[in-house]
């Protein structure tokens, strides 16, 4: 294996080591950019401590792979060699690279404002990741560190979302590092125990298969509970973390903020969100010099006005309100249904309108939000294989089975239900120039007429 001189504290995995060619790429601008980068945008503002951001996620992620590689080596797996273990830890060091300012909540500006729309619904949430294959292709630090077999494997560990070989699982599955080291990261800085899992389970249960034609990471049915929690710690992370009110108000509004000023003429946001493929190397130097504190800087003293008050508002968490919540499961006209779960910017934007003309205020202050419940179902034990599920080897009949499988042993696993019926609408507005008082009535009567806008055909 190779050699690693070189350590790194963490308050997650203890201590980490490094190889030199890992402590050349973390030092690279681009990598070290990440330090600026939040993990969670602005949940701080809610949770104080979640302050950590992608840089030691990054290196959290590349350990857990190294990690893994360690134990399937262990187990005397021939398809582990040492050349693509190297390969691997940089790939999942350079895994986030392509993320913009508040991590996940830059991937609606980038997609709404790309140059070229082609393919962008089927890669809705992943423009990161090409703009993370752009900056390794593109880099000069970076390319000076891998050469070009080298970048060639990590693009395609990256990018190849139908690879079906147990190194792609590693990096990006349901049942990768990333998730393994985000649960108890995020958990252990928001300072609540949702996330906590049993790591060294997952890790000693992790498994290749290669009985048909191909290699997949799968788990040893010795670690199902341990996985189960890890799935457990998926699902509470949102509900209790990722989906905090203040997590999702704050989120939109940044959201909100940057497209004012973008719609508005801003030229410094512009340049940042609108990722432009076929002049990559342009866009990339541009986009590697921003990041959280800049955009709030900037916007903070914008010339949009609008979009300078959302910021500070931020700034200062002076943040809109929850007004009203429209559970679909309790929508029963036929007709309003659709459009509810479709969500069309053209049709928030006429709600958005409607509701601020009944809370007598501007259209900007009045977010029409949907948030989609995360369903923990694994689907049912005759589903077709998908190349991105969580597959389970029972070693003492060795045979591959699905999650659902094991449904009476897991308090979890359940049957698959509605999905669409555990999504709800949520109305954000600024508590400024008006209240339930002023409409004459109480706060559910405020809710109830908002919730009959948006059910109006």
């Amino acid at each position: 294996m190779t050699k690693r001189k070189y350590r790194v504290r963490d308050p997650i995995h203890g201590l980490i080591e490094l190889s030199e060619d890992e402590v050349k790429l973390i030092n690279t601008k681009a990598f070290q950019r990440l330090r600026r980068i939040r993990q969670l945008a602005m949940t701080f503002l809610v949770y104080p401590g979640a302050v950590h951001t992608r840089f030691d996620h990054s290196i959290g992620v590349m350990h857990i792979v190294g990690r893994i590689c360690s134990r399937l080596k262990e187990l005397g797996s021939n398809d582990v060699n040492d050349r693509d273990v190297k390969l691997m830890r940089f790939a999942a060091l350079v895994h986030d690279i392509g993320h913009g300012p508040f991590s996940h909540v830059s991937e609606d500006l980038l997609e709404k404002y790309a140059r070229d729309q082609s393919g962008i619904g089927a890669t809705r949430e992943k423009i990161h990741e090409q703009i993370t294959v752009d900056i390794i292709e593109t880099d000069p630090e970076v390319r000076s560190i891998l050469d070009d077999d080298e970048r060639e494997f990590v693009v395609r560990l990256i990018k190849e979302k139908d690879m079906r070989d147990w190194r792609r699982n590693v990096i990006s599955s349901e049942l990768d590092a990333d998730k393994m080291d985000y649960l108890l990261r995020d958990s252990y800085f928001a300072g609540v125990k949702y996330g906590q899992y049993d790591l060294e389970q997952i890790i000693e249960s992790c498994r290749i298969d290669t009985d048909r034609n191909t290699t997949s990471l799968v788990m040893s049915s010795a670690g199902i509970y341990a996985l189960e929690q890890l799935l457990l710690a998926r699902y509470h992370m949102t509900q209790q973390v990722y989906w905090h009110k203040v997590s999702l108000i704050s989120n939109q509004m940044i959201i909100r903020g940057i497209t004012l000023a973008i719609d508005g003429g801003n030229s410094d946001m512009k340049e940042l969100y609108q990722y432009d493929k076929n002049n990559k190397e342009n866009f990339i130097q541009r986009y590697l010099n921003y990041h959280d504190e800049k955009v709030i800087d900037v916007l903070r003293h914008c010339e949009e006005e609008k979009a300078c008050e959302i910021f500070n508002r931020l700034y200062h968490r002076q943040l809109f309100k929850k007004v009203a919540e429209l559970p679909l499961k309790e929508v029963e006209d036929a007709r309003s249904l659709p459009r509810l779960l479709e969500m069309a910017d053209s049709q928030k934007q006429q709600w958005e309108q409607k509701i601020a003309h009944y809370l007598e205020i501007d259209a900007a202050d009045v977010i029409v939000h949907k948030r989609q419940i995360r369903n923990p179902d694994y689907g049912s034990r005759g589903k077709i294989l998908n190349p991105e599920s969580i597959e389970i080897l029972d070693e003492k009949h060795d045979v591959l089975r699905r999650i659902g499988y094991y449904a009476s042993e897991l308090s979890f696993v359940r049957p698959p239900g509605d999905d669409a019926s555990l999504e709800t609408v949520q109305v954000y507005a600024s508590p400024d120039g008006w209240n339930p008082s002023k409409k004459q009535k109480t706060p559910s009567e405020l809710e109830a007429d908002i919730q009959n806008i948006l059910c109006s055909v």
